[in-house]
């Protein structure tokens, strides 16, 4: 009998969920949010929405099948211990002995509140899978396991890079119990090598200066730190401030007593951004702020790197998607590659969580070391849509172009054309990948701004990005290193950078996104097409949504945003539509 692993990322945030069948195979990975279209999806469990019919196509009737989340029972046991001495009233915030430095850094946001809804959250995890189950494959086998958040932050992380051994950092907002774990990876098994016991967190640190530059990092924004940081330069008083709340040393994170965290804090407000300022106002907070997570993380990687694990890296958690540091530790320590998967955050731990199950019942099996662990594993544009399109949508410029959809669509690039481009399956993780992405030419100095302002919506000075040949990649960038999840930037070639300027960002660096054609041969074409018009081996790649809005999911959406938005082309499939 065939078994599968539904793997459940179980935070109240970024919640996902993972297909796996028994030989290892990702059959499905997505992300909540991607369905509700509701950004991170909020409290919003995974298999809550639809999953009777994702179980249906991918898996067998006649099956088993084991649920996996991403938080022990143990933390469950914990939240259920503090429940129950009424740990989350309002009478216990004012208890000086149950406080956390959270509590001074993020006074809107209590980590109870945090607490309280991850409680709720985990007390009901995977309930949906199994009343799918029992309505869909009548009389399967189910059991339940959970893993540590960490563990299968590293699992996800390490299981899907290409390296046979590699050291793990997870590096997130707080795991259970601590924020920061280290993992020896080696023939296709984990050891946890450190735990950061305490509440000290890198990620909080970083969610603070987010909230002081006047962004919401409960909705996920800290990306617009990291693309104001290069326009500021340092504030020495405040970079001292944040090196008196936080700092590195024997090996760990401190932070001082509460006093002196309130008094810090206290004097970090000076600097915060009013509401009615310009985000231009808070570039140089966003540089000191992003200047000195970069400080602290390279401290904490070279002390990884002194215990000799491998010369390979690779990073997990949260912390992971700040692509402006991870474009700097091969440089900065001694470590000579580095790997992120797609989804280093928490929507990675549904796979994590799956292939821990899936180890546990085999572990001879093998799972790491493939030389491309393919992102594309969400859904595909229904048939029945394309179809009540085409019947009913009334479109007049329409195109079906099976064999060459991809020149077409090059050519209304290098004419100035903005074009979404909606192929195969969704990317799993935050970052378009070349399936659910709007594409432009990287050449005019103006498409950054008519894109933020006609079709994103968003604020002036956030980059695009550059999707790259592989084969060019040396021409274009200083130390080029494969990057095929854009979860790093690297620094443009003096000589190629007139050439490009909508994806030279200020520092004059691109969050670049290596393209292979056995990655994703459509999209290879496509750009390929663009080069033999262009001589440019490049195109401007951001993802396919409005700013507070997730990537969109169905054709529905794609339509929706195409006819409200300054877009040109539409591209689904082999179908071209033209306003």
């Amino acid at each position: 009998m065939k078994k599968y692993y539904i793997g459940l990322s179980s935070t109240f945030h970024d919640s996902s969920i993972a297909i796996l069948n028994d030989q290892g195979t990702v059959l499905f990975a997505e992300a909540t949010e991607r369905k509700l279209q509701y950004k991170r999806g909020l409290s919003c469990p995974a298999d809550n929405f639809d999953i009777g019919r994702i179980l249906r196509k991918y898996c067998d009737k006649d099956a088993s099948f084991v649920i996996a989340t991403s938080w022990s029972e143990d933390y469950l046991q914990l939240l259920n211990r503090m429940e129950r001495m009424n740990f989350f009233s309002e009478k216990s915030l004012t208890n000086p002995k149950l406080q956390l430095p959270s509590k001074y850094i993020f006074p809107k946001a209590s980590i109870y509140t945090i607490l309280k809804l991850q409680h709720q959250y985990l007390k009901n995890a995977g309930t949906g899978s199994l009343l799918a189950i029992q309505q869909q494959f009548s009389g399967s086998a189910v059991s339940f396991r959970s893993y540590p958040h960490h563990h299968t932050h590293a699992a996800y992380a390490c299981y899907s890079s290409p390296y046979e051994d590699a050291a793990c950092a997870i590096i997130d907002g707080y795991g259970e119990g601590g924020s920061i774990s280290l993992f020896h990876y080696q023939n296709d098994q984990l050891k946890e090598v450190s735990l950061h016991k305490g509440p000290q967190s890198l990620g909080w640190i970083y969610e603070m200066i987010t909230t002081l530059c006047g962004f919401d990092w409960f909705t996920g924004e800290e990306w617009k730190v990291m693309g104001l940081a290069p326009y500021g330069n340092i504030i020495p008083e405040a970079h001292s401030l944040l090196k008196e709340l936080c700092w590195y040393d024997n090996k760990r994170l401190h932070y001082p007593d509460d006093e002196k965290i309130i008094a810090i804090t206290g004097k970090l407000q000076a600097f915060k951004r009013l509401p009615e300022s310009s985000p231009w106002s808070a570039a140089d907070l966003a540089f000191t702020g992003q200047t000195f997570f970069a400080e602290l993380t390279t401290l904490l990687l070279k002390d990884l790197e002194s215990m000799k694990l491998s010369s390979n890296l690779v990073i997990g958690g949260g912390c992971g998607l700040n692509s402006s540091f991870n474009g700097t530790v091969t440089s900065q320590t001694g470590f000579a590659r580095l790997f992120v998967p797609s989804a280093p955050a928490d929507d990675g731990n549904s796979i994590g969580a799956a292939m821990l199950a899936l180890k546990e019942d085999n572990p001879a099996i093998r799972l790491g070391s493939k030389p491309f662990f393919s992102p594309y594993l969400g859904s595909v544009i229904q048939e029945d849509a394309i179809k009540r399109m085409l019947q009913l949508g009334n479109i007049s410029k329409i195109r079906h172009l099976p064999l060459s959809i991809h020149k077409e669509t090059a050519v209304k690039l290098a004419e100035g054309k903005l074009v979404a481009w909606v192929q195969g399956r969704a990317e799993f993780g935050p970052r378009s990948l070349g399936n659910r992405s709007i594409l432009a030419d990287p050449r005019p100095a103006d498409m950054k701004n008519r894109i933020n302002s006609n079709v994103k919506f968003r604020e002036e000075f956030r980059p695009f990005a550059p999707s790259i040949l592989h084969e060019y990649g040396h021409d274009y960038f200083e130390n080029y290193e494969e990057t095929p999840y854009m979860e790093r930037t690297l620094i443009f070639k003096e000589a190629v950078k007139e050439k490009i300027p909508a994806v030279v960002h200020a520092n004059h660096t691109g969050r670049l996104q290596t393209v292979k054609k056995e990655w994703n041969s459509a999209y290879y074409k496509l750009i390929k097409s663009f080069y033999d018009i262009t001589g440019v081996p490049i195109v401007l790649n951001t993802s396919l949504n409005i700013m507070g809005k997730p990537i969109l999911h169905s054709l529905e959406d794609a339509i929706g945003m195409f006819y409200t938005t300054g877009l040109d082309v539409l591209v689904v499939n082999d179908y071209m539509i033209e306003k």
